[in-house]
Formats: structure tokens, sequence, C-alpha cells
């Protein structure tokens, strides 16, 4: 049977020709008897033309696949022995001039060792086939395969040096050449290009409309998308190029992604989806991770926040511009590995070179609002496309800017504080865009939000090499969702109608403790005390993401896990200012379910390096969330600015410990974990009533001075010291012109606020590190005015 023949019995799949009725009320066979109807049309056209006008071969760039497995186009040409595999390229025809050829396999990359495919052609080179860019998932074979087709005899094979977790026998090779098309394949229509923002965003008509309704419940949407891959899989290539893309220059031109149909102008982010399955109302699906709810309405995605959704299949790919450029573009369809492009008109190849430009944030464009439930706010989502560095791989991400009710009217006068919501471990899109999830998890009021959502990595990055056919050698660990927090947080400071105080940004997440090192962009950070992976029992289970233990180094070419040890850093870098910290456990009731996943150790070690360099910090480790560490949210959060000095509190007589040898409180009947059975008081916590004014702080050369207080209840009874009085040390921290050279002596005062009288006085030395801890000092419910000046 000739190839052609068999890719037309390929897609005149199976399925019935039926009335179709209104596309908003099909059923799952509907939708598959439209698939039926259209691919029917579509090829009928084309085998129509074929029977009835001479058959008239054209110069093209065609792609043919060689291989063993089904749907390739020729079939039973791959011999794989225990250390050689051999493609027969016979089929080819003489004289072929090839512009491409790429290998690809399923693989799961081999994380216990070498993760890397390594095979080495024969006689043709000692080198093994580089990695396919830009994602490195198949193997550059162009050199090989054009060495082999210009001489047979060089055909001696693949070695195999290292296969890793690859299905070697599942290989499949693309081999690209300018020949004579017979038969052509669909085409996309319509392409176009726009570029803002930074972004380039190409659109195009796909030949076949596979979901055929606009608003599909998941449950059919998944069931006409995964009928189709299972009859034949379509990729629509997109290229790019510094002059015109035609047939000729295709193969010279740079692949530059491959779109699925029928997935990329659909919002899968939006699926909803719940945290444990539920039988009969999610399911778990090869299109996205997750529960997802199979009563989903599908939404699609807009291009700019006043325009209606692209219309269904459409096909969508966004690139990020590096550096200031014109390229042009062109679409072409692949089905099953196979290309064959006879012309490029103006529908499937730009005719203007796109003019692109870097630029500070990538578009981010407003898709849905979550209206207002009771109490609760509305949530605007965003969406953004980003690439590396901001994520491992591109992606879409949401972002979701909260409504509150209360929040007041900004303007240029009366700029806001910006919260910054990172959620808790594992936290999804369908719970940041819920409005009810927010409302119940508020911590610092008058503040505009927005949120990111965490999807389980504890916001600690992966190795770029990870899902690749490199070697983790080849590579190192990023940042990526923190740096996608750090952009997205840069956005928000300059949208326009947010009329954000820079001085004024707050973060919290329950694994936010990375912030801590961004003391020039968040005057505080909320966070549980997980800040030392490395002494983590959870942590301990995402160590493969960071290429652990023998290829951890990440992008400032230290391990990644030392870089986790915040700890570590923070006793390495005691001169280094810090954002205000609360600590509070995220959820659950502690310690029975983070303690029981977690391990409390990471707490004990960071909040002891917070003491021993004399940080800003409140903290409480025994309720299910702030706790009374909310009275500091409320009273201190939204005043503190980032660029003011702020009093450091330690050593309060009001204070209980994380770790001692004599533990306050009863043992608690949670799970076991011996760090906090026997080394941790199990009440109270650390400078939770300490209040200030930052408005009557004195940060000069000469002089440092604040108003302190110990907190009184609220309008609730809540919050309030359990003493009149208490003692502490206090630190100045964050001074912008107080400054202390180690060894220099200062005089101190402290005097009650209201009659003025003197309580104490004395005498006090600069540390090694230039920091000016006055001890011992008797704080009231009535206020203290503490003073230090130069000697």
């Amino acid at each position: 049977m000739k190839s052609g023949y068999r890719f037309r019995e390929l897609l005149l799949f199976d399925g019935c020709v039926r009335r179709v009725g209104n596309p908003g009320q099909f059923s799952a066979a509907k939708y598959r008897g439209l698939i039926a109807v259209t691919l029917r049309f579509y090829f009928v056209v084309v085998l129509c033309i074929g029977l009835n006008a001479p058959a008239e071969a054209k110069e093209g760039f065609i792609t043919a696949t060689f291989g063993n497995v089904a749907n390739v186009q020729y079939p039973r040409t791959l011999k794989i022995g225990q250390e050689l595999m051999h493609f027969d390229l016979s089929s080819l025809p003489k004289g072929s001039k090839v512009q491409r050829a790429i290998l690809r396999f399923p693989f799961r990359s081999d994380w216990g060792g070498h993760s890397a495919v390594k095979l080495r052609p024969v006689g043709v080179s000692q080198e093994y086939l580089a990695t396919y860019p830009p994602n490195h998932r198949s193997l550059d074979a162009t050199v090989t395969v054009r060495a082999w087709v210009d001489n047979t005899e060089s055909n001696k094979g693949l070695q195999i040096i290292h296969a890793g977790r690859a299905k070697l026998e599942e290989a499949i090779l693309e081999v690209s050449y300018l020949g004579r098309i017979s038969e052509p394949l669909p085409v996309v229509q319509g392409l176009k290009a726009g570029h803002r923002d930074g972004q380039t965003f190409l659109t195009w008509h796909e030949p076949f409309d596979v979901v055929g309704a606009d608003e599909p419940t998941f449950e059919d949407f998944e069931l006409v998308v995964l009928d189709a891959q299972s009859k034949r899989r379509i990729l629509y290539h997109v290229y790019r190029y510094e002059q015109p893309i035609t047939t000729t220059n295709l193969g010279r031109a740079e692949l530059i992604c491959e779109v699925p149909e029928a997935l990329s102008c659909w919002n899968l982010l939006a699926i909803a989806n719940t945290e444990h399955p539920q039988k009969g109302i999610t399911k778990r699906s090869p299109l996205r991770g997750g529960n997802l709810r199979l009563a989903h309405v599908m939404t699609r995605y807009r291009l700019n926040n006043d325009e209606p959704p692209l219309p269904r299949a459409t096909g969508l790919a966004v690139f990020t511009a590096m550096q200031p450029d014109k390229h042009y573009y062109a679409v072409t369809v692949s089905v099953d590995g196979r290309e064959a492009v006879s012309k490029l008109t103006s529908n499937q190849s730009l005719e203007l070179a796109v003019d692109e430009k870097p630029a500070k944030f990538p578009a981010i464009i407003y898709q849905r609002t979550k209206e207002s439930q009771h109490d609760a706010p509305a949530v605007d989502v965003y969406v953004c496309w980003l690439e590396s560095p901001l994520v491992h791989a591109p992606r879409p991400v949401e972002i979701y800017v909260v409504r509150w009710r209360d929040l007041p009217t900004g303007d240029a006068n009366r700029r806001l504080p910006l919260y910054v919501n990172l959620g808790t471990y594992g936290c999804s899109a369908t719970e940041m865009s819920n409005p009810g999830w927010h409302a119940a998890r508020r911590h610092v009021g008058g503040a505009a939000t927005i949120g990111l959502a965490e999807e389980g990595k504890l916001w600690a990055g992966d190795h770029e090499c990870l899902g690749t056919l490199r070697g983790l050698d080849q590579g190192v660990v990023w940042n990526h969702e923190q740096r996608r927090v750090l952009a997205a947080t840069a956005w928000a400071v300059e949208k326009p109608n947010l009329f954000i105080d820079l001085e004024r940004i707050y973060l919290w997440g329950q694994f936010g403790g990375w912030a801590l090192r961004h003391g020039n962009h968040f005057a505080a950070v909320m966070s549980n005390g997980h800040n030392n992976i490395k002494t983590s029992r959870e942590g301990r289970k995402h160590y493969w993401r960071w290429g652990q233990p023998d290829n951890g180094k990440n992008w400032l070419g230290m391990d990644h896990l030392d870089y986790l040890d915040l700890a570590g850093w923070v006793r390495d870098n005691p001169t280094i200012e810090l954002p205000y910290w609360v600590c509070w456990p995220a959820y659950g009731a502690f310690p029975d379910h983070s303690l029981g996943d977690f391990g409390f150790k990471p707490w004990q070690d960071f909040i002891g390096a917070m003491k021993e360099t004399r940080r800003a910090f409140a903290a409480v480790w025994m309720s299910n969330g702030p706790g009374l560490a909310r009275g500091v949210c409320s009273d201190m959060v939204p005043q503190l600015k980032l660029h003011q000095s702020l009093p450091a509190f330690s050593n309060c007589s009001l204070d209980t410990s994380p770790q001692t040898d004599h533990p306050k409180g009863s043992y608690y009947p949670g799970r076991f974990d011996e760090d906090f059975q026997k080394y941790a008081d199990k009440e109270g916590g650390i400078n939770l009533y300490q209040r200030w004014d930052p408005n009557s702080i004195i940060d000069e050369p000469e002089t440092w001075a604040v108003t302190v207080w110990l907190a009184g209840p609220n309008k609730r009874g809540e919050f309030g010291s359990p003493a009149d009085s208490a003692t502490m040390d206090i630190t100045p921290r964050r001074c912008q012109k107080f400054k202390a050279e180690p060894g220099e002596q200062f005089f101190w005062t402290n005097t009650s606020v209201g009659d003025d009288k003197a309580v104490a006085s004395g005498q006090v030395t600069a540390d090694r590190w230039g920091l000016v801890t006055i001890k011992d000092i008797v704080v009231n419910k009535a206020g203290n005015r503490i003073l230090i000046k130069r000697k």
C-alpha cells in the first residue's frame, strides 16, 4: 500500500456522518461525529483533486519519518541492538538535500544517575548527538543524516553510549529535505503577529475544529481532544528567521516551538480542581495536572484586556524578546511528524518582519473575574506567557488581583501598600482565584493584593535540565518561581490603576521565607519557619529537583541546598538588612498537620538564627494561622516602610522558646516529632506584644530614637500583653543614616512617655558587626522613649 493511501486511511477515521445541531448542546458522541465530518470534508476534497485532476508533484519542503512505531511513514526501518541502533534511509529519494534531522523518543530522565542520552554516530563523528533547542527534548541528527545520505556506506548506525530511561526502541527519526511533493497536507490559515510589552503573539486558524463548541465541559473537551490525538498527532511547527520564510530556506529557519492541536487557545489553567480526588466529580488527565472537575466549563484566552476570547480552533504561540531584533515567522502543519510544504503563502508565512524589542515586564492580560461571594472580594484573573528564567519551561501563568470591598481609593497622592499572596504548599489556581479563599486568609488590611499559585514546589526552583535529554552536569539550578514573583510584583507596582506605594510592599506565603533575601524589595515578609530545606523531611522529597547529590550547583555557582539554607545565610550575613519577618504556621492543626509533614527542626534553626543576629521579627508556632501574631500583622505591618529604620527586639521576658531543654506546656498528643515534643514551649511566641510608632523614629548620623510600648487588647479584647511591663533588648536595624563602627561607644536613655521621667540610662558599645544593642530595657503599656546618641 502506498504511503499516501495509508495517510488518507489514518485521517479518515471511523465515525458516521450525522446532522449537526447547536454546537453548544453537543454530546460527546456528537463531538466525535463532528470530528469525522470535518476530517472527511477536508480529505474528500483532497481525494477529489487527486482522482479527477492530473497528479502534479511540486518541489517543496518534506519531512519523512522512520522507525518501528505506528504511523511512521517508513515502518520497520529501525534495527536496534544492545550497543547499536540503525535507521534504513533507503526510501529517501536519491540526491535528497537534507535540511534537518531530528531524533525523538519517549523518555523519563534518569535522576538517579546521569540523565543524558548519549548516542555517537559511528564513523561520522566522535561527538554525541547534541540536544535540539530550545526544549532539548530531542536530538539533532542533521549533520549525521546528511553524511548518511551523501554516502550510504557511511551509515553504520548510532552507538548507544548511554540510554538513560529513553525508550530507544520507540525512536522516530524525522528527516526534512527538499523534494517532490505529491501528497499535500493540511495548512493553517490567517497567520497574524503582534508585538507589545516585549512579546510577540502569533495566532492562526487551525485546519480542523476538533472541539466543536465554545463552552464544553471539561469532560467533553477532554474526550474529543484525546480521541483526536489517538487517531493522529498534529503539531504546528513555528519557524523564525531573519529573512522572509519560504520552502527553500525553511530548513535554515529556527524551529522555535511545536504547538499541539486544539489546546493552545484554551485556558487549561482555569480548570477547577480539588486537592483530593472525588469519584464522579474529578479525574486526572494527561492534558493538565491535578484532580480536575468534570463539569468545569472551558474558557479560552484573551490577548487584550478589552477584547473577547480567541475563537476556538485558533493556534497560539507567544515569544519573549531577549534583545532588539526583527524576525519573520511561519507556521506549518506536522502530522505524526510528517511535513509536506509545497508553498508558503501569506496565510502561513509573514510577509513583514516583526520589530521586536525587550520590555521590563511581559504582557499580563486580563482574562476573567470571579465575582464576590458574601463578604468575600472579587478576584480578577490575569495571564502571562513566560519563558526561562521566570519559569522552568515556557508556559502561561496566572496572576490574581483581589478587589477588596473596603480597599481605600488610591491615587497619585494616596498610594496603597501591596500585599503579595503566595498561598500555601500545593496551592492551586482554583484556590487562588477563589474569592472566599482570600477572605478567609486576609492578613494585611488596607492593602491592594496580588496572588500567585505555588503549585507544590516550595518556591525553590528547578534544575534547568529536568525534563530534557541533557545530563544534569550540563546545566544549573534556577530560582524560577522566585523570579516570577519578583516580576509580578514589579508589574503590580507600575500598574497605573493600583497606585502602589513602593515603600510598603509585603509578602506572605507558607514557604515565602526566601523573600527575606530581598530586603531591597519587601518591607515585611510573612511565612512559616520552614527556612532550612536541608533539615526538612518534606524538603528531602524534592532534592531531585535540584540535581542532588552530584549536580546541585545553581546560577550563582553554589550548591543550591546551601542557597536554600536561609538559616545559614542569616548567620553568615548579620549586617545585611532583612525585611521585618512575621512567622506562623500556615494552616492545619499545628503541629499535628504541618509538623507531621515537614518536621520542626527547620523552625528551631531559623528562629534561632534570627535571634542570634538580632533581627526584627515576631514568631508563633502553635496556632492554626497567625494566631497571636495577628495583632502584629494588623497593628504594625501596614505601617512599615522599606527605607525606614525599625527596632529589633530580643530576649523579651514575655517570650517563650521553640528550643529549650525545659519546655513549658504539656506533651502534645499529635504526630511524634522529637524536636517539638522535647524541646519546644507549647504556648506563646516571640516578640508578640511590642509595638512602636514608625513616625516617631529618629534616624540621624548622631542619634537614633523610637517610641515603644506593650500592646493593649483590641476592640474584641484580643492580642493584648498579659503583663503591664516587660524587659527586652533593643537593637536599631535597617538604619538609613545611623551607622556604627565596631567598638564605638554610645549613650542611651529610657524615658516614660507622658511624664518624661527617666527610667534608666547607660552606655553601650557596638559589637563586632557594628550593631548597637541596649539590654534589659523596661517597656510598659503607657510607652517608653528609647534614645541612643553617639558618645
